[in-house]
């Protein structure tokens, strides 16, 4: 074999001239199928890394998805737990249901099994005693009333019908010498009256002869119609007090044999909140944003009734609310609007300068965090320990061991308040920096260690985090010891819009229910004040036609009885007739 001369490899060791081409060759392609080899099994190591990427990522969003399942199958179950309490159990929060009571839920549920166990084993060896072994808890009769016996009648002040029960035969042979008496409630028609007005007219001699005068009748506040101010006042509180939807007193009124339509009621009622609230209401709105210091407040939606419609398919109703505003010891205040805005609760407290209670609905986070105005004190939010308490209930009943500890922080923060509720305002502030301040600090304290502890989505957190994020707002209840703890007794008052929703389902419109605002505004604080609202608004009525539009606010119930004590009672008692005002006083 010839040798050849040939060029060094640059992959290789050999130098030209000591290996054959063929050699050559031969080497450079086992050194590019190694070559080829080295880069195959580089991208097999490329592609399995990457496949363990991959892998490890879709166990990671596996795990994240079942993270997500697991919260999303515990926030069922609560809510699952919830509805089945409210559906069958108690409703939540009712004071007969003590934080004890939810801790022993779980002892009291084996009891149950155990007591149903042993009486099993008992049928099965021939024992029929029914004698439970176990005896079951006590029902808690704290709240329920003493009995205390029959009423006696004979106390009250109710007309008489006296029926003697005489036999004539045993007069004739006896003496009568008294009588055995007892009592029944009874009830016949009667109630309604008809008010005869006769306005007199007078023949008069003039120049040309005779002319005749009549007497000018006196003033009425609503439009010309059947009904007295009596009955108007009446209807109004069966109505707006009671509940009762005009289409039940339409049938009430027609088995007293006083037919009335209730199209007659719906336009008075609707001319008399019109009427009162364009007076007496919106002069007590102004003194509640000009005057009072504490406002609590809440809001409900109410239906409203599309109207007629011409042609297309029915439309639904709209949607409103119902805004109640309870005003220091003063007023409690009740005004309808279409939305439930920032906007709108900007415009309602207008003016205000003062404490705002509220829950921690965010339409009412403009009132504080709007831009500042300068030289001026704005309003300042405070928050609701009762909803506070409401989230950690609902975790409580889900049996979270959160929920339970923080039920038992809050009772005791109103046990140290409800000591101080009959002192004054300042002494009561003072009392509170030194026996309630610090439990509140322990608690928000306790919140802050168990947020860092707990992780996830439940009730629990969920309870955590609005007493975080409610801090300051809660807190605020120091500052000021005119301040309740909650805003509950806002929504006492809203009870009543509650009841009527259930009674009459919708508001034929938005004017009437405006003017059902201006009613319930007026019957809420009759009974803040311990006022008859028949009574009051039947006087009202006859009163507020004379009465100087500078001076309504003279006639709010929370001034009404000084007002009254001033008027002639000799022209109250008469169901018409002109009313003589008293100077300002």
């Amino acid at each position: 074999m010839s040798r050849l001369a040939c060029v060094v490899h640059p992959r290789c060791n050999v130098h030209a001239g000591l290996i054959s081409v063929d050699e050559h060759e031969r080497l450079r392609k086992e050194l590019d199928t190694r070559e080829a080899t080295i880069a195959a099994r580089e991208t097999v190591i490329a592609q399995r890394d990457a496949l363990i990427d991959a892998l490890r990522q879709l166990v990671t969003s596996l795990e994240g998805k079942n993270s997500t399942l697991e919260n999303a199958l515990i926030n069922h179950a609560d809510e699952i737990a919830l509805l089945k309490r409210k559906l069958f159990g108690p409703r939540s929060e009712r004071s007969g249901t003590s934080e004890l009571q939810l801790s022993l839920g779980d002892i009291l549920a084996d009891v149950t099994v155990l007591q149903k166990h042993l009486d099993e084993l008992k049928k099965q060896n021939g024992d029929d005693s029914t004698e439970p072994t176990v005896k079951p808890p006590p029902k808690n009769d704290k709240d329920r009333p003493k009995p205390k016996g029959r009423r006696d009648l004979s106390a009250s002040d109710l007309p008489q019908v006296i029926v003697e029960i005489t036999d004539p035969e045993l007069a004739k042979k006896g003496k009568l010498i008294g009588f055995d008496e007892s009592r029944q409630l009874g009830r016949r028609r009667g109630g309604f009256f008809i008010v005869v007005k006769r306005t007199a007219k007078y023949e008069l001699p003039t120049a040309e002869g005779t002319t005749v005068l009549g007497v000018v009748s006196p003033k009425t506040l609503l439009s010309r119609g059947m009904l007295h101010t009596s009955l108007i006042a009446w209807l109004a509180v069966e109505k707006f007090a009671l509940g009762v939807p005009h289409y039940r007193l339409e049938q009430h009124l027609d088995l007293e044999g006083v037919p009335l339509n209730r199209s007659v009621m719906c336009r008075n009622m609707e001319e008399l909140g019109n009427a009162l609230g364009a007076t007496v209401v919106h002069a007590m709105f102004e003194h509640a944003r000009t005057e009072c210091q504490v406002l609590s407040t809440d809001a409900t939606g109410a239906s409203i009734q599309p109207g007629p419609r011409e042609g297309g398919p029915k439309r639904p109703c709209k949607k409103g609310h119902f805004f109640t505003i309870v005003a220091d010891r003063d007023h409690v205040l009740f005004e309808f609007t279409s939305e439930h805005s920032s906007a709108v609760v900007a415009k309602m407290f207008k003016g205000f300068k003062g404490f705002l209670q509220s829950d921690a609905s965010s339409v009412y986070d403009v009132l504080e965090r709007g831009p500042p105005v300068l030289d001026e004190v704005g309003v300042k939010l405070v928050g609701c320990w009762a909803h506070c308490r409401r989230y950690f209930f609902e975790a409580a009943i889900c049996k979270y061991p959160i929920g339970l500890e923080g039920l038992f922080r809050i009772r005791a923060i109103y046990l140290a308040d409800s000591l101080l509720a009959d002192l004054p305002p300042s002494e009561r502030m003072a009392r509170r920096a030194e026996h309630v301040a610090p439990l509140i600090d322990d608690f928000f304290d306790w919140v802050a260690t168990k947020r860092v502890e707990l992780q996830g989505r439940n009730l629990a957190t969920k309870a955590l985090g609005y007493a975080s994020n409610q801090a300051n707002e809660l807190r605020r209840v120091l500052a000021d010891g005119r301040l309740p703890l909650d805003n509950t007794r806002s929504e006492r008052a809203l009870r009543k819009i509650v009841v009527g929703r259930k009674s009459w389902l919708f508001y034929g419109s938005e004017l009437h229910a405006q003017a059902a605002a201006a009613i319930f505004t007026m019957i809420a604080s009759c009974r803040l004040h311990n006022l008859d609202p028949t009574a009051y608004l039947d006087e009202l009525m006859r009163v507020l036609p004379y009465w100087p539009k500078d001076r309504y606010l003279e006639l709010a119930p929370f001034r009404w009885a000084a007002t009254r004590a001033r008027l002639d009672p000799r022209e109250l008692d008469q169901p018409i007739g002109a009313i003589t005002v008293p100077e300002n006083g």
